[in-house]
Parts: C-alpha cells; structure tokens; sequence
C-alpha cells in the first residue's frame, strides 16, 4: 500500500492464491466470522477449460482458508458468485452433468449437500429463488462466462432458449423467466438486429428482491459495444429499459433507484447504430467516419463526458448525474446494506498504478479515501491462448490483442471489487498489493455509524 492504513487486515493467506470476485455479493456470513472465498494455484492467465479453484471460505480473524470441496465453473472477475443462503450453507457455482449448474454447502458439516442444473447469478434476499444466465454465451461473446461448454445458442442471434433463468431453491423448479429475445425486441428504437449477437449480464436484486437489473450488451455496425440498462419483476413481468449507451457498473440505491456510471442517450451514441457503417465500403474507413461524427455533431466535451448516474426504475425513466467532480471515474460501487447513504467504490490503477478504496457520502457528496493499493507489473502467460480461448468467437477475439485478453482475463487483473459485510461496518476487498492476490477487510465503522 503506498498509503498505510491501520483499518486494513489481511483476511488469506499462504502460498496460494484466494478471491472472491464481483463488487455486489456480501461475503460474510450474518455471523460475520466467515468470508467466502476461492483458492487457485495460478493468477497469470485465465482459467482452462476443466481447471478447478478450491471452494471454501476464510475464518478472516485467523487468515485461515478452510477448503470444502471444489469449482471450474468460475473466472477472475466475478469468482463462482459463492453467496450465502444461511449462516451456515451458502451457493456456489460449478459445472453440474454437462451444464453449468451450482452447488450448496453446509458449513457446520463440511461438506456439499445438494446441486442444481442451474446457475445462481444472485438469489432473493429470504434465499428462495436464483436468478442465472448462459454463462457459455457470455463466454463467447466476451462476457465474464466459463470455459468448458460450448454454447448451444451459437448460431442465433438472439435466442428464445436462453436468457435469465429462475431456479426455485426448495423444490428444485427451473424456468426461462426471460429470453434474449425478448430482451432484443424490448424498446426496438434503441435495440438492433443486424446478425450480431446479443446476450445479458450483470444481473442485480433490488433491495426488496422484487426487481432485477441487468446490462443487455450487442455489438453495434461500427464494431463498438450497446449496453442497455434493464430492469424487470422476479416474475418475468414488466420488462424496461432504462438507459442506453456507455453503461458500466451499478448497483441499486433503492428498490427504485439505480445508480450507474456511464453515458446514456448521446446523438454519437444514436449514430452508431446507423447500419450503413457495417458497409463493406464504409468498414475500413470507420475510425475516419467515428471522428467526423464527432465533429458533425459538435458535442461539448461535458455532453461526452461520463459521470455516475441516478436512474429511476419507472416507465417514464429519469436520469440525472450525480458526484460530478467528486467521483470522476468508472468504479465498481456497492451500496451499504444498512445505511444506503453510504457507497464503498473503488478505482481502477492511475498513472501510478495505484487504486484506490473509498467510500462515498451521499448526504455530504463527500469521497473518504480508505487506502490506495498497488497492481503488480508482471505480465499474464500468453502461449496457452488458444487453449483458454476454447469457444470464443473469432470476431471477439480480433477486438482485442493477444496480451490485452490474457491480462483482462487473469488474476493479474485485480480490481479491488469492494463488498460489505451484512451490517454495513466492514469492507471486504481483493487485492494483489503484496505479491499474491489475496482478501482484505477494512474496518470503516467510525466512518458510517
């Protein structure tokens, strides 16, 4: 850490590595003595097809890792989304006959007790339903997937078979609650169907767990990437969109409220999606046709900008920036689960390679920086690329280079993923600060209570 702080504890360690993921889980247990977490013996490149991280969890005031069983159905990013049921079972993704399903433990015995031919990507607060994707899709399509089964959607565009699937955890019932289709033909203006592929991610319960929001991302003419800002009932019903443009991450301020950092309904953004741009002709002169947009549409630079945003979940939405000049960039923000004033947030490695843990008062529009965190120099294996590449659409992988895959992909990429414990006093975050990536709690009760 290039600023010490005395609030920060190193919740793993050992000569292995250990993770959780995402930004919008609770680690803990209620108890607050145990933290979920996954065990690897290799961060320098993404996972291949079959290679398995340790399940388990933390007892985070000993450092200690206590392994129940195991996973390959996970990725650096977002983990395997281990969650807690109870305080003593929790869910974890894992690879299920020859589907990407998931797996319950019980902690009191040590050991897994029940699985699923379902995935769970977040599941409602009293732990009756999951809500999951096609993480085979997002796989190929770019997305944080796992490797390992081949997608059986490939050949459509938008598919009616796959989409949000909701999984009754007590008698086992699976159902399509949402199809990519459905999602595609949603507000037609601002969705397009030119053969690219569409596919959903990054699904969040609102605090009440009767709504969810989720990101429907396709590629538009010009070779760029749409995201649509979604929302939905856990019963399929009223189906929205919110926002369209550059979205990123988000998460809900209140049961009606979303609070998002991007930019949403820009004319660049409207003519993106022209399909003249995907002309042969056009094609090789896209970043010449890009920039005389730009100057066509004479945008102020503050009318491109990007900035957090509160969205509201509502048919006639609204969305207005907030934070400006206080939370200037992109971050992976999560509301305080007991006082949703509070936001912890994180940034992503500056000019000296730093990031930076903060928390964000919305009553004061105050930032209260926690700690900063250095990333490591070391650069991700990249001769095993065709191996953890299986699947991957060739149109993707030519997005992007070799290198810029392999680091994005790997555990080198360690954003800190910031994430509260239950009563909203602690922080649980990753990090790979010290040369390993490892779990970190801080203490930040004096800041919020």
């Amino acid at each position: 850490m290039d600023k010490e702080s005395n609030l920060v504890k190193r919740a793993t360690e050992g000569n292995k590595h250990h993770l959780f993921g995402f930004h919008d889980l609770i680690a803990f247990n209620n108890s607050g003595d145990k933290l979920l977490s996954l065990e690897v013996d290799t961060i320098n490149r993404p996972p291949l097809p079959g290679e398995k991280a340790g399940v388990g969890y933390s007892l985070w005031e000993n450092s200690q890792f206590i392994k129940l069983g195991e996973t390959n159905a996970y990725n650096f990013p977002q983990g395997a989304r281990q969650q807690w049921l109870s305080d003593k079972t929790f869910i974890v993704n894992n690879q299920v006959g020859k589907s990407w399903g998931s797996d319950i433990y019980d902690v009191s015995l040590g050991i897994k007790v029940d699985s699923f031919e379902s995935t769970a990507h977040c599941i409602t607060k009293d732990a009756k339903y999951a809500f999951g994707i096609d993480y085979s899709r997002l796989h190929r399509l770019g997305g944080y997937g796992y490797i390992g089964i081949a997608d059986t959607s490939a050949s459509n565009e938008a598919p009616t078979t796959q989409g949000i699937w909701k999984l009754d955890l007590h008698t086992k019932e699976k159902k399509l609650l949402l199809s990519i289709n459905e999602v595609a033909q949603c507000d037609s203006k601002s969705s397009v169907k030119n053969g690219s592929h569409h596919f959903v991610t990054h699904l969040v319960l609102n605090p009440l767990s009767s709504r969810i929001a989720f990101l429907h991302r396709f590629f538009l003419p010009d070779g760029g990437i749409r995201t649509r800002l979604m929302t939905v009932d856990i019963d399929g019903s009223h189906l929205r969109c919110l926002a369209v443009g550059f979205l990123s991450h988000f998460d809900w301020k209140d049961d009606a409220t979303l609070f998002i950092w991007g930019r949403s309904g820009s004319g660049l953004d409207a003519l993106r999606s022209n399909p003249l741009l995907s002309h042969p002709l056009v094609t090789p002169f896209l970043k010449i046709a890009k920039n005389i947009a730009r100057k066509a549409l004479n945008k102020a630079s503050t009318q491109l900008s990007m900035s957090f945003l509160l969205v509201q979940d509502s048919v006639e939405s609204s969305i207005s920036a907030v934070a400006q000049g206080v939370l200037t960039e992109d971050g992976h923000p999560m509301f305080n689960p007991v006082n949703r004033n509070f936001i912890v947030n994180d940034t992503y490695p500056d000019d000296e390679k730093m990031r930076t843990l903060m928390l964000y008062n919305f009553d004061k529009n105050e930032r209260i920086d926690i700690g900063r965190f250095r990333m490591v120099n070391e650069q991700p294996v990249t001769k095993l690329f065709n191996q953890y590449t299986q699947d991957c659409s060739p149109e993707i992988l030519k997005l992007m280079t070799h290198e810029l895959y392999s680091f994005t992909r790997s555990g080198l990429h360690c954003d800190l993923h910031p994430r509260w414990n239950a009563d909203g006093t602690m922080v649980a975050f990753d990090s790979i600060h010290e040369g390993s990536r490892q779990i970190y709690i801080a203490d930040v009760t004096k800041f919020v209570r």
